[in-house]
């Protein structure tokens, strides 16, 4: 009884050409995870060499 609802829902699903599913606008489809984990690194070294920056100009005075 539950097999042929799991494979109901399974073929209502899917999708004849699973490219379909990753094809979208202009540019590539990144997971947002990814996209949030790589924003946040790059931050983070954005970060990173502001401070660094401050530090020289402290010590220069």
């Amino acid at each position: 009884m539950l097999r042929p609802l799991l494979e109901r829902l399974r073929s209502w699903w899917a999708v004849e050409d699973p490219e379909d599913r990753i094809e979208g606008g202009d540019g590539p489809y990144l997971d947002p995870a990814y996209n949030g984990r790589y924003t946040a690194e790059r931050r983070l070294g954005q970060l990173s060499e502001a401070a660094e920056e401050h530090e020289r100009r402290s010590d220069g005075d």
